[in-house]
């Protein structure tokens, strides 16, 4: 017995090893990797963008503008906006992210957020920004102030070189236009970019302030649309509408404006060149008293009454049939 050894041989199955010995987990674990990369990545650019700044990224993601509704275009002054602030919005001054460092500079999806009960858009700037007193504006001297303080302003906008102000004896004209390089609104379109929403939003505090009647019209140059389904009429009475609601949007009180109307291309600021781009622009009057009593006689009865000598011209011109003169 002892020279005949029993051998017992033991065999191994390798294949479930092997199986597991494969690479499939280094793929899975490679897709979670990158995303939480890019969970963290999105948390942080959240935490240093401010509410603008976020706001500005949904409206390029979405096509929409701040004051565009999913209607197509209309606005509601009701409706949920992307921006939720507490205060108005001024452009004195931008508010950089919490990291930025160096000088701060107005531009686009940039602009403060001012406590209520403040100077409007000179709050918090310094005494030399508050030296326009809150109310009316009707003598020369108040309309130079005003001036003087849209035109700080508007410097810092990125389309300074597109804005002309004016002071003219029916009140303040702020003037806006398109260049070879920036434009107000997409060509053929009343889509606001961004530049022009900006320049508006800053200045509704101002004019706010001032509480004098404003008159904003719209102008285009003598560009035609291809097609009959819209004309110049059309798109410069849109423009002008969108300006409104972003001026509105920024604190102007709905009823503080006196007219908003669209003047297609027919007071071109260049007539020797009527396609010129300098003729496509936005119109912002601010209005004295005396301005807006003139402009009212032109529309309606005076005191709600008829003219009596209109009334007597119209009344022996009447018509007047052979029953009508008989029974007289």
């Amino acid at each position: 017995m002892a020279g005949h050894e029993v051998v017992v041989v033991r065999s191994r199955s390798l294949g479930g090893k092997r199986a597991k010995a494969g690479g499939a987990w280094k793929v899975a674990f490679a897709d979670f990797t990158l995303a939480m990369m890019a969970l963290f990545l999105v948390l942080w650019l959240v935490q240093v963008a401010d509410k603008q700044e976020r706001a500005s990224i949904v409206q390029a993601l979405t096509g929409e503008t701040l004051l565009e509704s999913s209607s197509g275009g209309s606005w509601d002054s009701n409706r949920p906006h992307i921006l939720e602030l507490d205060g108005t919005l001024s452009m004195t001054e931008a508010v950089m992210p919490a990291t930025g460092t160096g000088v701060q500079r107005a531009g686009p999806a940039m602009v403060n957020q001012i406590p209520k009960g403040e100077r409007g858009a000179s709050a918090g700037q310094g005494d030399t920004l508050t030296s326009l007193l809150p109310g009316p504006v009707e003598t020369q001297a108040q309309l130079e102030v005003l001036a003087r303080e849209a035109g700080k302003i508007i410097a810092q906008s990125e389309i300074a070189d597109n804005v002309a102000i004016q002071v003219v004896p029916q009140g303040l004209k702020i003037l806006i236009r398109d260049n070879l390089q920036q434009f107000m609104f997409a060509r053929g379109s009343s889509r606001m970019t961004p530049y022009f929403e900006d320049l508006l939003f800053s200045l509704a505090p101002l004019l706010k302030q001032v509480q004098n009647p404003l008159m904003v019209s719209g102008h285009t140059d003598s560009t035609h649309f291809r097609s009959n389904d819209s004309s110049n009429w059309e798109l410069s009475s849109e423009r002008a509408l969108e300006a409104r609601r972003a001026l509105e949007f920024g604190g102007v009180g709905r009823n503080q404006f006196f007219n908003v109307v669209g003047m297609a291309d027919q007071v071109p600021v260049e007539p020797s060149d009527p396609r010129s781009s300098a003729n496509r622009r936005i119109e912002l009057m601010v209005l004295t008293h005396k301005a807006e009593d003139e402009l009212r006689g032109l529309f309606g009865v005076p005191d709600g009454k008829p003219v009596p000598v209109a009334q007597q011209g119209a009344e022996a011109n009447r018509p007047r049939g052979r029953y009508a003169e008989v029974s007289q």
